[in-house]
């Protein structure tokens, strides 16, 4: 009788050691808090491998300590949020400064294109100079004429390659246009049209 009373009072009580666990499961979690709220000041990704990293944890503590799991998870949802608002941003951003670029290419082209009717109706008009009314040639305007009309060929075809090349940049412009229009379609059809989750 007196032995297993004697057991009963030596026996250790585990509620020290439960303090213990409690006050280290605390510290980590706060550790972990401390961890997050840096990540999300600098913008950096917020995994859980960085996490336990940084603060000194085991990964599995950050899923098995319910308050560090809730920290943790919150975060990664707060950071998603943030970065899918500034993807919009950047998409918005990106289609306005190619459609403001597929415009002013478009303008170009009808300003070129005006320039070179008026080239054409100019070197026109000096061709059918080039003869007297009765159909004599003008000898002594010829060679002025041809350096001109030379010249003015000269520029045409300037006027055409750089009508070419703003062309070529307005379908690169429409093309990134329609690029765009389709990643915002996936990312807001991720599992294709009429299956929106």
């Amino acid at each position: 009788m007196t032995a297993a009373a004697g057991e009963s009072t030596t026996r250790p009580h585990p509620d020290g050691a439960i303090q213990a666990r409690r006050r280290d499961a605390a510290a980590k979690a706060k550790a972990v808090e401390k961890v997050v709220k840096t990540l999300g000041r600098t913008g950096a990704p917020i995994t859980r491998a960085a996490v336990a990293r940084l603060a000194g944890v085991s990964r599995s503590f950050t899923y098995e300590n319910e308050v560090a799991h809730a920290i943790v998870t919150e975060a990664q949802a707060r950071s998603r949020a943030g970065a899918e608002g500034r993807r919009v941003t950047m998409t918005a951003q990106q289609e306005a400064s190619w459609r403001e670029r597929a415009l002013n290419a478009e303008d170009q082209i009808r300003a070129l294109r005006r320039d070179l009717d008026a080239e054409r109706r100019l070197v026109a008009d000096l061709i059918g100079q080039l003869r007297e009314p009765d159909g004599t040639w003008i000898e002594h305007d010829r060679d002025r004429l041809r350096a001109e009309n030379q010249q003015l060929l000269a520029e045409r075809n300037q006027l055409l390659r750089e009508r070419d090349g703003l062309q070529r940049k307005l379908d690169g412009a429409r093309a990134k246009v329609a690029h765009i229009h389709q990643l915002r379609v996936t990312q807001l059809f991720p599992a294709g049209p009429g299956n929106r989750r």
